[in-house]
C-alpha cells in the first residue's frame, strides 16, 4: 500500500524541513538508555532515517534529486561534526556518516527507478 502524503507541495515541503530539524535535534541530545536488538542497530536506524529523508525530499523536490542527495550527505556530514565538537555525550562517527550516505543512496535509487515515486505517490 503506497504511503499517502499531503497533496499541497509546500506541506511536503514543511513535513521535510521540520524532519531535518527533528532529526538533528535527536542527534544532539544525550543517548538514553537504550534496547540493543543487534549490534549495528545503530548503522540501520541511520540508514533508514537517510532513506526516508530521500523519499520524502524527492516527493517535495522531484526535478532535484542530485542536489538533494548531496544536500544530505552534507547534513549527515554536519551532525558528525556537530556531535564530535560541539556535545560532551555524543561522539561523530564517520560510520554513521557512512550509514547516512547508503541510506540516501537507497532512496536516490529508488527515486530514478520510479519504485520510490510509486510508494510515495499522490492518491487520487
Amino acid at each position: 500500500m503506497p504511503l499517502s502524503l499531503p497533496h499541497s507541495l509546500p506541506l511536503v515541503r514543511s513535513v521535510f524541513v521540520i524532519a531535518l530539524i527533528g532529526i538533528f535535534i535527536l542527534a544532539m541530545i544525550p543517548l538514553p538508555e537504550a534496547i540493543t536488538v543487534f549490534s549495528f542497530q545503530d548503522k540501520v536506524e541511520h540508514t533508514g532515517a537517510f532513506l526516508v529523508l530521500m523519499l520524502l525530499g524527492g516527493k517535495g523536490w522531484p526535478t532535484g534529486l542530485a542536489a538533494l542527495f548531496l544536500g544530505l550527505v552534507a547534513y549527515g556530514l554536519g551532525i558528525e561534526l556537530c556531535q564530535h565538537f560541539f556535545t560532551a555525550n555524543r561522539v561523530g562517527d564517520p560510520w554513521d556518516l557512512l550509514a547516512d550516505a547508503l541510506g540516501a543512496a537507497a532512496g536516490y535509487g529508488l527515486l530514478c527507478s520510479g519504485m520510490g515515486r510509486r510508494i510515495i505517490r499522490r492518491q487520487a
